[in-house]
């Protein structure tokens, strides 16, 4: 298929019905005279406004969610932010509204409206050159922004990418993904004009020398790639100060300039609408599986894929070869730690490399493996090996031992087949 022909196809399936979009818009209407009449009944000054890509017309009609800012004059404390969060809680408990709190830099409120989600969050005002307080004041600039660079067909071009980063796994800046935020895409299509030129400048991106000012904060870009030190760099349109990129990893920017090259040379749908689960390769697995802690889900993301890397290097410390590993939940009731290896049982017998012959440690090798049964010591060019008895063959042996020294106890240890990690790659063309 041509590009021109993919893009028209992809159009639809990133456009809400009017019927959505009538319905966003009244619930963010509603949301935002509901809870300043919430601040005018609590006696508390400030304003609410509507941000984000909901109030931009710039959200998926499979993802939306209303962003209602509840922002405060700077003479009120940084605390009172969580108290004020659960002052809003309690009105509109009294109110009969179910809301949940959840916490960022700083709690704020989950509700729901016509299935709508409808987030509240306090935050502080800002103005260009104001130290920021909190992450979320940032939001309101942010909204006043990008509302002058959009028109209606630059939000087109955004939902075409971020449908695009969706699929291949690279949008959200969350720890889950460490990838692309809205407001990271929406910038990137503002200042390269369309969907296609984002991909045509992904494809030419080099990881920490790559650099994009769109108000040239920056003259010369190296002292920003000094500053940043980031595989990717966005300076913030309205905080020099601010990478917004910072999130984005090498796994995911690299993700992103390869799907770039391959759309580009060999443009499909499947960018836009994914396939069904593609087969999966019967590749030798181990999974963990662990009760979900009742924690911020960044915190979990954080924690378990930092066990993840540890018990991948234990692995690999045992003689195992990691082929991929992962780390996947549903947020509610389990994570699973994955790994695919080569083998999930090892030979009897392994070569074990000794130092050079000509370094004093060769004295105290061989010395230690003279009453031992092995092959050797022995020298092959420069250095001394032997060949001896592993003692751990199977791969749950070794995950044992590292779990203990973790102090990690999962629920479950399984062998087997882990489908998200050895499936096809069901979007790339």
């Amino acid at each position: 298929m041509q590009v021109e022909e993919v893009l028209r196809e992809a159009a639809p399936l990133v456009t809400p019905s009017r019927e959505l979009e009538e319905k966003v818009a009244r619930v963010s209407a509603r949301f935002r005279s509901y809870v300043a009449d919430i601040l005018a009944r609590l006696g508390v000054e400030g304003s609410v406004e509507l941000v984000g890509s909901s109030a931009r017309g710039t959200w998926l009609p499979d993802a939306v969610d209303v962003d209602v800012f509840v922002v405060l004059p700077r003479k009120y404390r940084r605390e009172f932010l969580e108290e004020l969060a659960g002052m809003i809680k309690a009105e509109m408990a009294k109110d009969g509204i179910v809301v949940e709190t959840r916490y960022a830099e700083h709690p704020y409120l989950v509700a729901h409206d016509e299935g709508v989600e409808v987030d509240v969050v306090p935050c502080f005002e800002l103005k260009p050159g104001d130290e920021v307080l909190t992450a979320a004041d940032r939001s309101v600039l942010h909204h006043k922004y990008l509302s002058t660079k959009l028109d209606d067909r630059l939000r087109l071009e955004v939902r075409l990418l971020k449908r695009f980063m969706k699929t291949i796994g690279v949008y959200g800046a969350e720890v889950k993904v460490e990838g692309f935020s809205g407001y990271l895409a929406e910038l990137l299509t503002v200042h390269y004009g369309s969907f296609l030129s984002v991909l045509e400048a992904a494809a030419g991106w080099r990881p920490y020398r790559t650099v994009v000012d769109p108000e040239g904060h920056y003259p010369d870009p190296r002292k920003a790639a000094r500053k940043f030190r980031s595989p990717l760099i966005v300076v913030d349109p309205v905080d020099p100060k601010r990478n917004v990129a910072a999130a984005v990893s090498l796994t995911s920017m690299s993700t992103f300039a390869l799907a770039a090259r391959r759309f580009l040379k060999r443009p499909s749908l499947t960018y836009f609408a994914p396939t069904a689960e593609a087969p999966s390769l019967p590749v030798p697995a181990v999974v963990l599986r662990f009760p979900y802690p009742a924690r911020p889900p960044d915190v979990v993301w954080g924690m378990y894929k930092r066990y993840a890397r540890a018990l991948a290097n234990k692995l690999e410390e045992c003689g195992f070869k990691v082929l991929r590993f992962g780390v996947y939940s549903d947020e509610r009731t389990y994570v699973d730690l994955a790994f695919l290896v080569e083998s999930a049982t090892l030979p009897e017998y392994e070569l074990h490399e000794g130092p050079p012959v000509f370094d004093d440690a060769v004295d105290k090798f061989v010395e230690k493996y003279l009453g031992e049964d092995v092959v050797g010591p022995f020298v092959v060019g420069s250095r001394a090996y032997v060949i001896r008895r592993r003692k751990i063959r199977d791969v749950e042996s070794c995950l044992s031992r590292a779990l203990r020294e973790l102090g990690l106890s999962p629920a479950e240890v399984r062998r087997g087949v882990y489908s998200p990690l050895s499936a096809k790659n069901s979007w790339i063309s």
